[in-house]
């Protein structure tokens, strides 16, 4: 059988560790006590991290850690150490998302093996590149990927690739939502997401009118079914994937068991023929009694519009049972025609006509009055279920018992399930020492003498038969017998004590040499501490550059642009990106645009989407060399695989935008070494934050100020999937051109909603950012460019908030503070928020 891709496992606890390994997992991640994208799990401490690595390593598997989160600069000294810690104890990749601290660990920490975390939003063949040159050994793929374009990227850059095959799915692409954290303050960014996709939300015009039926469509719009690519694995073996990665480190270790362990023997079976592959139907019954919100192949065959989403249930579906068909009153109990085996201890739930759902373990089942412990499909049973109930409402199974009992025997029994076959070879000689030795199927060898010598037997000699016999016991170990080759002289015996210690000795040697065969040698204290320290030292002496306070404003329509620059804005961003709502930019208004601000005197930046598929790549490259001739100031840049080929098609200054996810002076060295000559910080620093930085930078700053910030960029439009009819085989009608839309929430609030020219959705806060009041604190503080984010705004609200921005910078300019005129302006600004404004995270931060 040719060698197969990894099969990549979750774990949050021990258990689930001992889970995945067991079930057959080639590889399994995990995270530390900090530093992790799923802080909410019980993770690893640093004892339980080395306890892990050796664990995994005598059998054969890999640990990846995660360090997937972005990191202040306080804490980015520690995080290295933590870095340090991991290489030294053995983990054979760490998993990051931070630009900045995977730039220190190249200078510190060479010697580690490093994978770009999904949080980088890594999805074109450029971005993978830019990854490579960074030093990583593994990206990991944006979850909104097509198979197509997987093996295209394979096919052109060799590259190490990991996705996601299994589990629950962001509607955001990841790295790129800020809804959790400007919502309720625990970032995604951070590992402390809340989850607000899972709650619920309607559909609604711009003067909160519901565009749909939410008792028909459903309420939770933004929740995603599972992944699950059960059917494809022949496909995605074909497209050269290195890594299968199952998500659930927040699951449960029966999840992480049925998961593994189904996928284990789909990926063996496809590549011992993959013409004839197929799923069981016990296996597809297994994975999705185990957990689903029901399932899709997610983007892998192209975008599956509403069939990608859960509307209606936002967690556990569990697998249909069948519906009521009666009561008896007699029993006080529900008659329910199954569809599939029920057993006492499974848990049911019905989804009721009025009054959500109804859930109960089964402690009773009766046929024809008579309790039984089970009962096969196609019964009709009387289960005790509590709740309005009525005839013709569907049953569920969402906890099957036996199920749940075989994969928790996995990881409890102290036999193991995963066994790796070993050659046994033994001789014995009487007045001689027994000799043992063992041999794996990777090369390790180990070999010992018994303490004592072997004796003429008087009446059972030692036979073949007898020692395959005893050397089999290897219960509790995660070895087996393959082979036994023995040598024994006739009439030898030697004490069964002493053939099972010289075996444990053996087997312990082994263990220990198949753990540490895979640890690296570990970077010594003294040379980490020189290191660490010149690298820091870089970062605090900095000098940073002189600022000159300049305001900028981001537009998507050309009045919005004359407005700015007619009320005093320095910079303009405008004509690569629009919205449906207010039709597409062409380049007959970038030239009307930079018409007019070259006669004012405004610098005119072409800004650019943030998501950009190969596809989308080359049509923005197209408009990039058809416009290389004009005058533009430069490109406003927040998309990695852009960043790195914006060189070979223009020359001008590139300004780096928030949604790169500058968090950290390292990062901001980072892209200043990829050619940003400006940085736009991220919306989830403070203002103590943001100051810090300011102090040793070394490119000019800028921040966002006004506006409603983008909360999620997602590939699923509920616009086109709910009014256009989009799934993978419809296209979109197109019921967003010229239409603003909104989701509103249980509050009421509305979070406004548009769709580009690519059919992505954006969606934006309910309250605008607003700092007016703080404007000199963040000009003081070495700050040099201000922004407004109106993209989807019109022309008046861009020239109230520029007005007032502009005389507030005039202000600071001549060290005028006025605190009356900036609180009559925030009062004005305040106006234009029907939900209310927030100074987002700067004087809150995120959790």
């Amino acid at each position: 059988m040719t060698q197969g891709p990894e099969l990549l496992a979750p774990a949050g606890s021990w258990e689930a560790l001992v889970a995945a390994v067991q079930n057959g997992a080639d590889a399994v991640y995990l995270g530390g006590k900090l530093f992790n994208a799923r802080h909410s799990a019980n993770n690893f401490d640093n004892q339980e991290m080395a306890r892990a690595v050796e664990y995994a390593h005598v059998r054969g598997v890999k640990i990846h850690v995660t360090v997937n989160i972005l990191l202040a600069n306080h804490e980015l000294e520690e995080a290295l150490g933590f870095l340090q810690f991991l290489h030294n104890t053995g983990v054979d990749a760490v998993i990051v998302q931070d630009l900045g601290l995977a730039r220190l660990a190249r200078e510190v920490i060479p010697e580690l093996s490093l994978h770009s975390s999904t949080q980088m939003t890594v999805h074109n063949l450029p971005g993978v590149q830019l990854m490579q040159q960074s030093g990583f050994d593994r990206i990991v793929l944006a979850r909104e990927m097509e198979l197509e374009e997987i093996a295209k990227i394979k096919k052109e850059t060799g590259a190490d690739l990991e996705v996601f095959v299994h589990g629950a799915l962001c509607v955001c692409y990841s790295g790129q939502c800020l809804m959790s954290s400007m919502i309720g303050g625990r970032s995604g960014n951070r590992g402390k997401c809340a989850q607000p996709c899972r709650l619920q939300y309607q559909l609604v015009d711009e003067r909160g009118r519901n565009l749909a039926d939410p008792s028909k469509i459903g309420e939770y719009l933004l929740s995603p079914r599972d992944i699950n690519t059960s059917e494809l694995i022949p496909q995605l073996i074909a497209a050269g994937i290195n890594s299968f990665k199952i998500e659930g480190r927040m699951k449960r270790p029966e999840y992480v068991a049925t998961v593994i362990r189904t996928y284990r023997n789909l990926i063996d079976r496809a590549l011992e023929d993959a013409d004839t592959y197929q799923i069981k139907e016990k296996e597809a019954r297994d994975l999705a009694q185990i957990f689903n919100r029901d399932f899709s192949p997610g983007y892998f065959l192209g975008n599956p519009g509403i069939d990608l989403m859960s509307y209606k249930r936002p967690n556990n579906r569990g697998v249909r049972l069948g519906r009521v068909k009666g009561f008896n009153k007699k029993h006080n109990t529900v008659e329910v025609l199954l569809e599939e085996p029920l057993r006492l201890g499974d848990g049911v739930e019905v989804w009721v006509t009025e009054g959500g759902r109804s859930g109960v373990e089964v402690n009773n089942i009766l046929v024809n009055g008579k309790q039984i412990e089970a009962a096969q499909a196609g019964t009709l049973v009387g289960l005790a279920i509590p709740g309005k109930i009525h005839i013709g409402d569907r049953v569920f199974k969402t906890h099957d018992a036996e199920l749940m009992e075989s994969a928790r025997e996995t990881f409890t029994s102290t036999r193991e399930t995963r066994k790796i076959p070993l050659h046994f070879s033994i001789r014995a000689r009487v007045n001689e020492p027994m000799h043992l030795s063992v041999l794996d199927n990777q090369g390790f060898a180990s070999e010992g003498y018994s303490d004592e010598a072997c004796q003429e037997a008087i009446k059972r000699p030692l036979t073949r038969e007898f020692l395959l016999e005893q050397l089999d016991r290897l219960g509790n170990t995660p070895f087996a017998l393959g082979e036994l080759e023995v040598d024994l002289a006739e009439s030898v015996m030697l004490p069964m004590r002493e053939i099972n210690e010289l075996r444990r000795r053996v087997l312990t040697d082994l263990e220990q040499k198949r753990a540490k065969a895979q640890r690296r040698p570990g970077v010594a204290e003294h040379l980490f501490r020189e290191r660490l320290g010149g690298a820091l030292k870089v970062l605090k002496q900095t000098e940073p550059p002189k600022p000159s306070p300049l305001l900028a404003v981001n537009v998507t329509d050309l009045t919005s642009l004359e407005a700015a620059v007619s009320y005093g804005a320095n910079i303009v961003y405008f004509g690569g990106e629009s919205y449906r709502s207010k039709g597409v930019v062409t380049e007959r208004d970038i030239k009307a645009g930079l018409e007019f601000c070259h006669k004012n005197g405004v610098a005119l930046f072409l800004n650019s989407p943030r998501i950009l598929h190969d596809h989308d790549l080359k049509r923005f490259t197209a408009l990039l060399e058809r416009i290389s001739e004009l005058p533009l100031a430069g490109i406003l840049v927040g998309n990695l695989g852009l960043l790195k080929i914006i060189k070979d098609y223009t020359d001008k200054p590139v300004i780096g935008d928030f949604t790169l996810n500058g968090f950290n002076s390292a990062a901001i060295h980072y892209y200043r070494e990829q050619g940003v000559q400006r940085l736009t910080l991220s919306p989830e620093l403070t203002m103590k934050q943001v100051q810090e930085i300011a102090k040793t930078t070394p490119l000019p700053l800028e921040v966002l100020v006004q506006g409603a910030l983008p909360l999620m960029n997602t590939r699923h439009c509920p616009v086109g999937s709910v009014l256009g009819g989009l799934t993978l085989s419809n296209k979109c009608s197109g019921p967003c051109n010229r239409q603003s839309c909104g989701l509103k929430d249980r509050l009421g609030l509305i979070f406004p909603l548009e769709v580009d020219p690519y059919c992505r959705m954006h969606l934006f806060n309910a309250k605008d950012l607003c700092v007016i009041e703080d404007v000199f604190t963040l000009l003081s503080a070495g700050v040099s460019v201000l922004r407004i984010e109106a993209k989807k705004e019109d022309h008046g609200y861009v020239a109230r908030t520029v007005n007032h921005y502009h005389k507030a910078l005039e202000r600071f300019k001549h060290g005028l503070k006025d605190e009356r005129k900036d609180k009559e302006a925030k009062e004005d600004l305040e106006q234009l928020s029907q939900a209310g404004i927030t100074k987002g995270h700067y004087f809150r931060g995120v959790i």
